[in-house]
């Protein structure tokens, strides 16, 4: 085994364990080796000593400071960069404590992108010719969320949470085993040593809630052996978790060694990485990903970002089992119409989350087998997410290319939210949409290419909310203040938001649409192609004395902080912006003239 040479710091990707802050000196940047091995020369060759940070991975965040106030440059940064479905996951612990457990994933996308030409270290800081010129503010490893720097390698950090990235990575390490991984790390390796370029490791271990990345050198080839194994190939890998103490007590980015590199044998197809198979922070479940589409690293990005990339995610779902101690299935139908059992044929990700199963596939079906009182799936593709809850007997859930249909059988309360990512908007200029009601029978919203569906077998009452992201004329989200409850000077950062109430109770099945102008339209009959016209509150067609007799209704439940299913669009018929005996009577008089005609 060979001897390890240098002190490690260890963060990860997504659970960190951080050590005490340590001052990072500069002027180290020369630094060279005493015993130079093949990979490490290779590595030199490849330009290790001028492309890479001299700052290490895992500063503390502010989040974590005792009396730090919500206003953290990082989150906001990361509000107003997030897509729709990222705001939508608040409170920002779901995905922005990601990047609170290390900054690895954006050091190594800024530095690969760096050294593959997409953007220079002078985007980065201004007037900086290579990476190791590129300084931090000296107390940015305690805070830093006012560093430019570190602002511009969060946003990359914020990759890994767009959905893209998720579901690639995460469909990545559910499906492909251990020899098409090694090969396709081979050719994307060997690719890059022919191109001069770096790429993009992901290193993950379920078990031991590992995860981390690294920027990748190229390939050598050569003879090592490690615990009785022999390996023929060597990635050389820039870890940002590797520092190296000088005895003088400073501390600086150690580079590439031997010791962080990854080591396979071609032909068992087997992997080594002594850094952290020695230490065990990684066991038998050990996998990797990597990625060399630059367009892909840096969609969206802070630095000349791409606007498309060749990676393709097109039909990869994730699905979350939220009652996950119950009973259920998952069938999973591929594009050639093949089924597959979504539970034994897919590994979950990230166990102690709950069951997660990601997967590529034209549609799944998941099915309640317990008829348990509560049941919940969350659903996410790259285009939106769906949420729902449900309290009492589901039977299933559903989806395909062309619809979202929710079937649930009686007696039950349901709450489901429709988020859909920018870009990807058929029938709504809405991000959001939630549903929420009662039913004695059963209840489906099915969304197609026109609007939802919403039908019920013996009527329907169901509150809606439409919500909105304000956005600026770049696509930036709107961030505002909100003092706490408990103390006044702790502010809080929130995506400001513009939401409408609205709600409905009809006979019929209805389908919600928006007109040109993003007002809420409802339409009932064959092919859902007949308007319901205001004042028509129960959606059959007809202006009568029932609809009158609704909105009063309507209104004594308003007067009294009850729950109404007669809503502003139909029931305000007046449009003075209330539902009351007002409306009540102007439908009465409609209902008076339509009857003598």
């Amino acid at each position: 085994m060979i001897k390890k040479v240098a002190s490690f710091l260890s963060t990860s990707f997504a659970v960190v364990c951080i050590a005490s802050p340590i001052s990072v000196n500069a002027s180290n940047a020369d630094f060279t080796y005493e015993e130079v091995t093949p990979v490490q020369e290779y590595a030199i060759e490849r330009g290790i000593y001028t492309d890479r940070f001299l700052f290490y991975n895992g500063p503390s965040h502010p989040i974590h400071n005792e009396g730090s106030s919500g206003d953290d440059m990082f989150y906001v940064d990361y509000l107003t960069n997030a897509s729709n479905i990222q705001v939508a996951y608040m409170p920002w612990t779901y995905y922005y404590s990601n990047i609170d457990s290390g900054r690895c994933l954006g050091m190594s996308l800024t530095s690969i992108l760096a050294h593959n030409g997409v953007f220079s270290p002078s985007d980065i800081q201004e007037d900086k010719k290579r990476l190791i010129d590129v300084e931090l503010l000296e107390d940015d490893l305690l805070h830093g969320s006012n560093d430019p720097v570190m602002r511009k390698i969060i946003t990359y950090q914020m990759r890994q949470d767009r959905p893209d990235f998720w579901l690639y990575m995460h469909q990545h390490f559910s499906e492909y085993d251990e020899s098409e991984t090694v090969d396709n790390l081979l050719e994307t390796a060997q690719k890059a040593h022919d191109e001069g370029k770096y790429f993009l490791i992901i290193l993950d271990d379920g078990d031991s809630q590992f995860s981390h990345a690294v920027t990748a050198l190229g390939l050598v080839d050569g003879e090592w052996e490690y615990e009785g194994e022999k390996y023929d190939k060597c990635i050389p890998i820039y870890d940002t978790n590797l520092l190296h103490r000088c005895e003088d007590g400073e501390t600086i980015s150690y580079g590439c060694a031997d010791d962080c590199s990854l080591f396979v044998n071609s032909e068992t197809k087997k992997m080594y990485l002594p850094m952290y198979f020695e230490d065990d922070d990684v066991g038998e479940d050990f996998k990797i990903l990597s990625l060399d589409d630059e367009d892909f690293m840096n969609y969206r990005g802070a630095i000349n970002p791409s606007e498309s990339y060749n990676t393709d995610v097109e039909g990869i779902s994730s699905v979350t089992i939220k009652n996950y101690k119950k009973e259920y299935n998952l069938s999973v139908t591929r594009e050639d119409g093949t089924v597959f059992d979504g539970i034994s044929d897919c590994k979950r990700i990230f166990a102690n989350k709950g069951k997660e199963y990601v997967f590529k596939g034209k549609d799944f079906k998941v099915q309640n087998t317990a008829n348990s009182e509560t049941f919940g799936v969350n659903f996410m593709d790259i285009n939106h997410a769906v949420h729902t809850d449900f309290q009492g007997a589901v039977n299933n859930i559903f989806y395909n290319s062309d619809e979202f249909n929710f079937d649930v059988s009686a007696p039950t309360e349901y709450d489901i939210s429709l988020i859909f990512e920018e870009g990807s908007y058929k029938f709504s200029p809405h991000y959001k949409l939630d549903f929420s009601g009662n039913t004695d029978i059963d209840f489906k919203a099915i969304q197609t290419e026109r609007g939802v569906i919403l039908s019920s077998s013996d009527g329907l009452e169901c509150q809606i909310k439409i919500n909105d992201i304000i956005r600026d004329e770049n696509g930036l989200v709107s961030v505002v203040y909100k003092s706490s409850d408990d103390n006044p000077y702790i502010m809080s950062a929130n995506p400001e938001e513009k939401v409408q109430d609205e709600a409905i109770s009809t006979l019929n099945d209805v389908l919600l649409t928006f007109d040109e102008n993003g007002n809420l339209d409802y339409y009932i009959g064959e092919n859902y192609n007949t308007k319901v016209q205001k004042g028509d509150v129960n959606c059959d067609g007809f202006i009568n004395a029932v609809d009158a007799t609704q909105i009063l209704i309507a209104y004594s439940k308003n007067s009294t902080g009850s729950t109404s299913y007669v809503g502003k669009t139909l029931g305000d018929y007046n449009g003075d912006g209330l539902v009351d005996a007002v409306d009540a009577t102007q439908v009465l008089i409609k209902y008076a003239e339509l009857s003598t005609k």
